[in-house]
């Protein structure tokens, strides 16, 4: 199988894709409530276009994943190679958008929709990458295994999570591609082709805060007000000081840019002083190094001249690789120092952690290099926001972020906001870049063959 005899259209390739992904945005899958049945029925029939078999799996009514697997054809001990994706998208406010989010509409030569970069757009690089697998007749040394799952947005139980627990098998792979890390355009500003690769992602610790307090008649003050103990525990969880630390991710992430130019060649990551001179300067920098508390909702109190019972308040926590979630939630609670105030432990799990040394990344370097020469960069990052990667990781099996589209900020803005769009360009490049990356691992001997 010679690299050059692949007869592969790829304005063809193109034009089905930006198909596809318009038909799939025109899937309303918000979540909530989910609804991602529709979504996994659609992907059902494109798959079945190809002959490739697939099975469906019910968390509840409605809440459908769906998993398709292209055998090996070459006797081999390699296990699959998963690609995954999430079949829900967040809710979109269509009276800020220019275009309606669920038209799927093509503009000059971009698609408009809620999902189209988070993450029906990778969702159709990664079906139509397992489709042109079986089309070439690639010998395949390992099954490659097109998973997309229903709740990713609100945490997984419907989606991953129940997967995890109900059917284990699916989880079973030697490496595992999905969302994580995009590629970009232009960095710090400089135009660049810099293609971005997540071995892990902070922690999500979402956590509720309960105070109770004495209900009465708000004429009378009596200094037990669940509402002024609330405001009190948040004032000193906002007033602390939270330690900045580099974690492995990030390292390579700095080193790396130190190395193309972007940062001084003689700068020391590790260093206390850098760190805080960097996080101070980029608040994604900021975000990923430190573990971060974010107060995301309020509720006490029905009536204007009602003390309450009791108050609530909502904190989306993302902690680093390497924190320990119990330690961090007694922290916090040394740190509120107040009895009547109860810490929920609403979602939580360690993300985990996958090698930057192994063949994966080491594929997608090789495919970046044959694309773009010296001109292709690969960024090890840390995502700070987290993924279903998390269920992999803690089943021993490598998984990493990897869109590979090059976005400028403007269209990386458009991820849970509005006017979320990618270019046809984007969705042709991010197919042939996967694919290539999944013919590297998926037929490694055909492949050194070639070299």
């Amino acid at each position: 199988m010679k690299a050059d005899t692949l007869d592969i259209d790829w304005r063809s390739v193109r034009d089905e894709a930006t198909e596809l992904l318009r038909q799939y945005i025109r899937i309303d899958t918000t979540n909530p409530p989910g609804g991602e049945q529709a979504g996994a029925e659609f992907l059902r029939e494109r798959l079945d276009a190809d002959g490739i078999a697939s099975t469906l799996y019910e968390a509840a009514p409605g809440r459908v994943s769906i998993a398709a697997r292209l055998p090996r054809v070459v006797a081999s001990e390699l296990r699959p190679i998963v690609l995954l994706s999430h079949i829900d998208v967040v809710p979109a406010e269509p009276e800020h958008w220019q275009v309606d989010p669920f038209a799927g509409e093509l503009i000059d030569g971009v698609i408009w929709g809620r999902g189209a970069l988070d993450m029906k757009g990778m969702a159709v690089m990664e079906l139509l990458a397992t489709v042109l697998a079986k089309r070439l007749d690639l010998p395949l040394e390992r099954d490659i295994v097109f998973l997309a799952v229903a709740d990713e947005e609100e945490g997984g139980e419907f989606g991953i999570r129940y997967l995890a627990r109900e059917h284990p098998e699916l989880l079973e792979a030697d490496v595992v591609l999905n969302e994580g890390a995009y590629g970009f355009r232009e960095f710090m500003g400089r135009p660049v082709k810099m293609f971005a690769v997540g071995p892990s992602e902070k922690s999500p610790c979402w956590l509720r805060l309960v105070a109770r307090g004495r209900p009465g008649h708000a004429s009378v003050p009596h200094g037990d007000n669940a509402v002024e103990r609330l405001v009190a525990a948040l004032a000193r969880i906002s007033a602390a000081e939270r330690r900045k630390r580099v974690s492995a991710p990030v390292e390579a992430m700095l080193r790396t840019l130190a190395t193309e130019g972007f940062l001084p060649a003689d700068l020391d990551p590790t260093a206390e002083e850098v760190v805080e001179m960097l996080a101070s300067a980029d608040g994604h920098l900021a975000a990923v190094t430190s573990d971060t508390i974010n107060l995301t909702s309020l509720r006490a109190g029905g009536k204007h001249n009602v003390i309450p019972a009791s108050a609530e308040a909502t904190l989306d926590c993302r902690l680093l690789p390497g924190t320990n979630p119990d330690e961090f939630v007694a922290e916090l609670e040394r740190l509120i120092d107040d009895s009547s105030i109860e810490i929920v432990r609403v979602l939580e799990h360690v993300s985990g952690e996958s090698s930057l040394d192994a063949p994966p990344v080491a594929a997608i370097r090789d495919v970046v290099a044959a694309t773009y020469g010296e001109d292709g960069m690969v960024l090890p990052v840390l995502s700070p926001g987290f993924t279903d990667s998390h269920a992999f990781r803690a089943a021993g099996v490598p998984a990493y972020g990897f869109i590979p589209a090059l976005l400028t900020r403007e269209e990386l803005a458009t991820i849970h906001g509005h006017n979320e769009r990618i270019s046809q360009e984007n969705l042709e490049l991010g197919t042939r870049i996967l694919f290539e990356v999944v013919r590297r691992l998926a037929c490694p001997r055909a492949w050194e063959a070639t070299r």
